[in-house]
């Protein structure tokens, strides 16, 4: 049979899997598309069983999520073209989807007691459009009077809101309201009874200057909310999970020590004496996975579910995979330590939990493991027919070290070509807390189809390696993070001769996109370079990026208004090198972009082409920070073929330039 690779246009073939629930001898899960012809997302709730029997669950105009299963009924949100999202039910034997509605407010996070009898819900209501640009008759002003005033991927973020905690009795038909508040929440679980909720919000929602974020359990028969982290005051928590018994409460959080980069633990939380107890004081992993991806999709962010009442299951990072723990306070065991990212789990029963997976080669599945032996099953593959016909670059995994001993690690995906010498990408990931690893990485496969060997790397400041390791970064960007992704392209060059050094790109978005642009201040040696959502001043950013006034001084190392912050944060900028530059180099930003907001590109086109400097900068319209993850799907292809044109204008590297 003949195969071919992944080209680009397969974003819309591709599917990925997210939010699998296992009820009732069957798994349901969200199926996740991209549709070309109105150049959006769909996501439709599916359903399959261990003989792999297959059925459709929903598909409600746009986006079918957050799937609740109780003895009889699905409950779940779907979103018809226009309108917000609404609560909708449909019965496990299948039928009509029928809409529970809240009219004017948006439905998120739906949630189902075990016994079936209540189903809780989370909704925002506001008159204010977030989206840019609002295009209105008679435009109004926005007054804008907090810290917090926006959000990438949101636009301008509403002043007045109205977050709903809402309850539906599936036998009476009732809707209730249990609280409402102006500040945000995140419903995150709900006792087995459906007396207890616990959620999580800021401590301190009117100080724009205190980031902790704790976790709360409100007794729905009561009306009484306790603060389960309270004894941690600087804590940020991203998950709380009752027990099913309502005993004890599982969170995933930190205490704040190292900012919001600080490595997060297990506690549990005794609900009658408020004690916590940190169950992986001692682990290296770190149990908020951030993969640097662009394949999954409707992540339902659930990061630690109850086996019974004793045994908790939770998620790691560690080295660039996830990692699948069970236990308790005594002791936590290892139960997969597969080379993958799990995307989503849910538990089946005591010894079994349901994973949604994504691997180099493998791009999204539904798998099922079995606790005691460790048994891993595939019970669902969206890509199946797909795979017959295709082929993945298979990825070369290296451990390298850096020119102090840092131990390192990479990988090489060989271009996908019968060509004897190829050229090099060097890709750099952003965050720079995150980190690339065994996840499918779609962009990386089509540029490996393209014919360009890829070259990627976890330098210092990547997540899954410790806190040491996280922390490296600060206060020295372009340090020793430089000297990583050089040694890690030193390395493949040496290791992997069918690498052209005649033709060496470099490329990377956000963080990565800070260190495409350093490079290119400091070496001579890469034929051209695309720089994508840069920040290339961090002086300008501390005030206009969504985060850059709380991001700047940690990351820096100072505050922009200390003494010698002006002249610290110019140091870090790839700006203050522009006029170093001679590399060919294309930037690509997202004029919505609020992460890092155009004018970053703007001020360094600036700079290198008033210099001479061979450069130009594509603009993309509607396109927020995540341009290159979920952005507009015919941007997203437009954007790979801007980077594969900017390198093929530019075959080689400029035998005039300096070489260092």
């Amino acid at each position: 049979m003949v195969t071919t690779g992944v080209s680009a246009r397969d974003l819309f073939r591709l599917k990925s899997l997210s939010q699998p629930n296992a009820a009732g001898g069957s798994y349901y899960f969200v199926e996740n598309r991209v549709d070309e012809a109105s150049n959006g997302y769909r996501a439709q709730l599916n359903s399959v069983d261990d003989q792999g029997h297959q059925r459709v669950v929903a598909t409600v105009g746009e986006q079918n999520v957050q799937p609740a299963v109780t003895a009889t009924t699905v409950f779940f949100a779907a979103k018809l073209p226009d309108q917000v999202a609404q609560l909708y039910q449909v019965p496990l034997t299948g039928g009509t989807p029928s809409c529970v509605a809240t009219p004017g407010e948006a439905v998120k996070t739906v949630l189902a007691a075990a016994d079936g009898h209540s189903i809780y819900f989370k909704t925002t209501a506001t008159t204010e459009k977030p989206k840019l640009p609002n295009t209105e008759k008679f435009p109004v002003t926005r007054h804008v009077g907090r810290l917090v005033n926006k959000a990438d991927g949101y636009g301008w973020l509403p002043e007045k809101v109205t977050y709903r905690l809402r309850r539906y009795l599936p036998t009476s038909g009732a809707l209730e309201e249990l609280f409402q508040t102006p500040y945000d929440f995140d419903l995150t679980s709900v006792s087995a009874d459906g007396h207890l909720v616990t959620y999580l919000q800021d401590d301190q929602p009117d100080n724009d200057r205190d980031f902790a974020h704790g976790a709360y359990c409100l007794d729905v028969t009561t009306g009484q909310t306790s603060h389960l982290t309270a004894s941690l005051p600087a804590g940020q928590f991203a998950d709380a999970t009752l027990a099913p018994n309502g005993q004890t409460v599982a969170l995933v959080g930190h205490d704040g020590k190292y900012g919001s980069q600080t490595i997060s633990n297990l506690y549990l939380a005794d609900r009658a004496t408020g004690h916590l107890t940190n169950c992986t004081a001692e682990l290296a992993a770190d149990l908020v996975p951030d993969f640097a991806g662009d394949f999954t999709q409707q992540v339902g962010g659930k990061l630690v579910r109850w086996l019974d009442n004793d045994r908790v299951a939770v998620l790691a990072a560690f080295h660039a995979h996830s990692q699948l723990y069970v236990g308790n306070a005594a002791g936590l065991r290892l139960v997969n330590d597969t080379a993958q990212q799990i995307v989503d789990f849910d538990v089946v029963a005591a010894n079994k939990v349901v994973l949604a997976v994504s691997r180099q080669t493998l791009p999204s599945a539904l798998v099922t493991v079995t606790l005691d032996d460790q048994q891993e099953r595939v019970v669902y593959d969206p890509n199946a027919a797909y795979e017959r016909n295709h082929h993945f670059a298979q990825p070369r995994h290296f451990d390298y070290q850096a020119g102090d001993g840092q131990a390192l690690e990479g990988w090489y995906l060989p271009a996908q070509t019968q060509a004897p010498r190829t050229p090099v990408l060097l890709y750099v990931h952003g965050g720079p807390h995150a980190n690339y690893g065994e996840t499918f990485f779609y962009e990386f496969q089509v540029h490996a189809s393209l014919g360009y060997g890829v070259v990627f790397v976890n330098p210092r400041g990547s997540t899954s390696y410790g806190q040491d390791f996280e922390n490296a970064v600060n206060g020295h960007y372009g340090e020793g993070d430089y000297t990583d992704v050089m040694s890690g392209l030193d390395y493949a060059l040496e290791h992997f001769t069918e690498l052209d050094p005649d033709r060496q790109y470099i490329a990377g978005g956000s963080y990565g996109g800070f260190m495409t642009l350093w490079t290119i201040g400091h070496t001579h040696r890469f034929a051209a370079a695309v720089s994508q959502r840069s920040v290339t001043n961090w002086i300008s950013l501390f005030g206009t990026s969504d985060i850059g006034f709380r991001f700047n001084p940690v990351e820096l190392g100072c505050d922009l208004f200390d003494e010698g912050g002006v002249a610290t944060y110019w140091r870090q900028s790839p700006l203050a090198y522009a006029p170093q530059v001679t590399t060919p180099v294309r930037l690509l930003h997202g004029e919505w972009d609020m992460r890092c907001p155009i004018g970053q590109s703007e001020e360094y086109f600036t700079a290198v082409r008033r210099a001479g400097v061979d450069a130009d900068f594509i603009r993309y319209p509607q396109s927020f920070h995540g341009v290159s993850r979920d952005g507009l799907p015919s941007l997203r292809l437009q954007r790979i073929a801007d980077m594969d044109a900017w390198f093929t204008a530019h075959p080689t590297v400029q035998k005039d330039a300096p070489q260092n």
